[in-house]
């Protein structure tokens, strides 16, 4: 870890806030960024991880600059590593799970197992036994919160009695 390093570590964390960003999915899908991309445009460079911000449209043009730059400087520091995509993508996708417990999915699961109906703890635990693997049949379970748990009890955060 050298001070290039820790540079382009804080720039991350700078260019994190410019718009409420899903951590999950922003991790996950920038292991899916090839060192080519980086002589790619912005808007291509930027497509792959587009998923992980809440509010995309809200970013400015020079939001947009400053992400696609960071990410050419990340993928500049990947091929000094001399590490292959495929590798660095495994490496990656082994540390950043594709399936967290959401609290939105929690409340879920907890209001239908209180009518009388646990399948939806069942299946959620299914899912959280592997978190890491891609599960095409649970996919749903990788979104970001939607709309409607931004502000709900229990799904935007639960209670230490949830």
């Amino acid at each position: 870890f050298n001070a290039a390093d820790e540079e382009l570590h804080q720039e991350l964390n700078r260019i994190m806030q410019l718009t409420e960003t899903d951590m999950t999915l922003f991790y996950r899908h920038l292991a899916d960024i090839r060192i080519e991309d980086k002589d790619k445009t912005d808007d291509e460079i930027l497509s792959p991880i587009m998923v992980a911000f809440y509010s995309p449209d809200a970013l400015t043009q020079a939001d947009k600059e400053d992400i696609a730059q960071w990410l050419r400087t990340y993928l500049g520091r990947v091929e000094e590593d001399g590490i292959s995509d495929d590798k660095r993508q495994s490496k990656m996708n082994a540390i950043n799970p594709k399936y967290v417990l959401r609290n939105y999915l929690s409340q879920l699961a907890i209001d239908k197992a209180e009518q009388g109906d646990p399948s939806l703890i069942n299946e959620l635990l299914d899912v959280m036994r592997h978190p890491y693997d891609e599960q095409p049949q649970y996919e749903q379970y990788a979104a970001k919160r939607p709309d409607w748990a931004r502000n709900k009890p229990g799904c935007s955060m639960l209670s230490c009695s949830s």
